[in-house]
């Protein structure tokens, strides 16, 4: 009897549980589900590997000594010493050392070249291929390059500046020199800019201390000119109307520079040659330049 009791008070209590929940609008909690697993995130590449730096040409320094390079045979700075020095990871093909005219169209003067590194020192004399001496109180450009077995290569760019050159011969010393510039169809340095204006003064310096030191010596001051006329009666007549004049003034006003910089007057003689005594033949246009000079002729 009590278990029937029991039963039917435990289903009383059921009953009334469900129908309190189902008049109140409620529904039972539902079951809790497991999330799905989420599949993994791939890893991000790794970043490129940085690009291997290309071939480097090879390292090229040069030097020239001395400064001032003047190959007059008088014992002192008559050698010049161009000074290389090359490293490259990859070996030294070939090397090439050209020295070019310090006037258009920069000729070239002197060269020389092997396969190999190049040697440390080179020396020079001033003397070109032909055996022609460097211009006094010039500056020749000159080029170092050097290239390995990868086609790479370096260059290196520099001057030989050359001091005034006293020559002697026989019982004279000669000066010549191509460098100084005057105004076109002028005796003098008219015309001309600030740039060549100070080498001209820089260089008459030079020459003034030259002859200060050999002043024992008389000084003929010539002045060159170069004919362009195209035949020889033509040439000989543009030397007597032009030439000849235009080279006794410019003669004399480079005297009268010199005596401005303390040679003195009683020692200088200003001669005007024109082109009566050319260095190089009409034929030869590219050096006409060198006919254009001034020559400074030491006697005792």
């Amino acid at each position: 009897m009590k278990r029937i009791l029991a039963f039917v008070s435990f289903s009383i209590l059921v009953f009334f549980t469900v129908f309190s929940i189902v008049s109140c609008g409620g529904t039972p909690p539902p079951l809790a589900v497991p999330a799905p697993p989420q599949p993994a995130q791939p890893l991000p590449p790794p970043p490129p590997a940085p690009p291997a730096p290309p071939p480097a040409a090879p390292a090229l320094a040069v030097s020239v000594s001395p400064e001032y390079f003047s190959p007059d045979g008088d014992g002192v700075d008559d050698v010049l010493t161009v000074a290389i020095s090359c490293k490259d990871e990859s070996p030294i093909k070939e090397w090439k050392i050209e020295v070019r005219e310090p006037q258009p169209p920069y000729l070239l003067f002197s060269e020389w070249s092997g396969n190999g590194n190049p040697p440390a020192n080179i020396t020079w004399d001033g003397r070109s291929s032909s055996g022609e001496l460097v211009q006094s109180a010039s500056d020749y450009p000159f080029t170092v390059t050097v290239s390995n077995i990868l086609g790479l290569s370096s260059t290196f760019e520099g001057t030989i500046q050359v001091d005034v050159l006293v020559i002697r011969e026989g019982n004279q010393l000669r000066v010549q020199v191509p460098s100084i510039v005057f105004g076109s169809n002028t005796g003098g340095f008219n015309g001309l800019d600030q740039e060549t204006l100070a080498r001209n003064d820089s260089t008459l310096r030079r020459i003034a201390q030259v002859l200060n030191k050999f002043d024992s010596y008389k000084v003929n001051v010539e002045g060159h000119a170069n004919a362009t006329a195209a035949t020889e009666s033509a040439r000989k007549l543009e030397q007597e109307r032009e030439l000849q004049p235009l080279s006794q003034q410019r003669a004399q006003y480079v005297v009268d520079y010199l005596v401005r910089l303390g040679v003195a007057r009683s020692r200088l003689t200003a001669i005007g040659v024109g082109g009566a005594r050319p260095v190089v033949p009409y034929g030869d246009r590219d050096n006409w330049w060198k006919n254009r000079r001034v020559e400074f002729i030491l006697v005792k």
